[in-house]
């Protein structure tokens, strides 16, 4: 009874996951790559012009300095984001985003948000709007990472179908394996079976086979996949109060001003310039000894994050510090390696999920873990289709049976 149960809903939770992660799996695997195929296909976002000898001249602009002139250079947007490795030969980045219309309360269209900038002079390089619906090669990347996250659908909605596709997928994750499980003795050598591809079978059992031991190949890595998954798209809503439960993790400062009048989000009172400043005496406050590579306004509830180190250059993920946009305190720290068990566990989601925390190995795993559930989606599809057209069959066969029966009864 419990295993029918079992497969019940290994069925049905996989036919209505299926279609969601075979495209999250081939979207993940383009994106463990995302950075060098932006690249390749948009080398004008990458590069600085080479001065008469050979490199930018000068030394690079700071933070500050490149806000102030990406917003003196685009007066049709807010710059909230600013992004500079200090490299005289890598290009910083402003990103930015329309005021809001008072008379109309909406945002007017706008042809670009993100503006890449000569790290030396400030001057514009090139631009582009990020996660256009387009193949285009600029829009290519930025299209297939929202794409990959939410499907591109409005507001929260593509976060809670795809986090409630994640929660299904790590339960669904417990079941596959169970189910995997031999009924009788010995069971390591019964198990052994599941494990492999039986050569020279028919394609209905390779395509099982392939199901099967694809899983369980690769599940300690697909379930921790899973579980990220929902941390990355239900963070406040569902991951951080399950962690909760057994180790304290304080909710994001975005999700905790949701619930704030506009009196307690105030006005925004400071500027870049204090911020960097702020941030630097709280690193110091707090022995972290990184420079700080980006700055982020949230002009929607009046708060400041900095980002300390590098963007890509951490295999467990960058610092981060948050201050009011009002008076510019600290309001918390996120130092990878510090703080609760639960805080920590949470901090390994991204770096995992992108398998960055284990370098170029650790993007590879992930790139051939989205190919396998692009497979495994493929595969259980096929198998249920398989399996329900011969249950139709056998229906058939029965009510053509039945029905000769009554025929050929004798009369009363």
């Amino acid at each position: 009874m419990i295993r029918a149960a079992l497969v019940l809903l290994h069925r049905y939770l996989g036919l209505a996951t299926a279609v969601f992660l075979a495209l999250a799996g081939l979207t993940g695997s383009i994106l463990a790559f995302h950075h060098e195929i932006d690249e390749w296909l948009n080398p004008q976002f990458y590069t600085v012009p080479s001065g008469s000898e050979g490199a930018p001249a000068g030394a690079p602009l700071g933070l500050v300095d490149l806000a102030a002139r990406a917003a003196a250079d685009h007066p049709g947007l807010e710059i909230i984001y600013i992004e500079s490795e200090g490299e005289a030969d890598h290009p910083a980045l402003a990103v930015g985003e329309p005021p809001l219309d008072p008379e109309t309360g909406t945002y007017p269209e706008v042809a670009y948000n993100w503006i890449y900038l000569h790290p030396v002079t400030g001057e514009t390089l090139a631009t582009r709007y990020w996660a256009r619906f387009s193949f285009a090669a600029e829009d290519l990347i930025p299209f297939i990472y929202e794409f990959h996250h939410t499907l591109t659908l409005p507001g929260l909605w593509g976060y809670l179908l795809m986090g409630g596709v994640a929660i299904a997928w790590t339960l669904d994750c417990f079941i596959a394996l169970v189910l995997t499980f031999p009924r009788g003795r010995p069971f390591f050598s019964k198990w052994k079976t599941s494990w492999q591809v039986k050569r020279g079978a028919g394609s209905y059992r390779t395509n099982l086979d392939l199901h099967r031991a694809g899983g369980l190949w690769l599940w300690l890595i697909l379930l921790p996949v899973a579980v990220s998954s929902i941390a990355m798209n239900l963070p406040d809503h569902v991951f951080r109060p399950a962690v909760s439960l057994f180790s304290p993790v304080e909710q994001s400062v975005y999700y905790q001003r949701q619930s704030w009048t506009s009196e307690e989000i105030g006005q925004r009172g400071v500027g870049y310039a204090e911020i960097l400043a702020q941030a630097r005496e709280s690193a110091a406050e707090l022995d972290l000894d990184k420079p700080v590579y980006g700055l982020y306004y949230n002009t929607l509830y009046n708060f400041y994050a900095a980002g300390y180190g590098s963007h890509d250059g951490e295999p467990l993920g960058s610092p981060w510090f948050f201050f009011d946009g009002g008076d510019g305190r600290l309001l918390r720290a996120d130092i990878p390696g510090r703080g609760t068990a639960g805080e920590i566990f949470e901090q390994l989601q991204l770096p995992i999920h992108g398998g960055r925390i284990a370098g170029l190995a650790g993007r590879i795993v992930i790139c051939v873990a989205g190919l396998v559930i692009f497979m495994l989606s493929v595969t259980g599809i096929v198998i249920w289709w398989k399996k329900r057209n011969a249950r139709r069959a056998r229906g058939r066969r029965a009510a053509e049976a039945q029905a000769l029966t009554v025929e050929h009864a004798p009369g009363e």
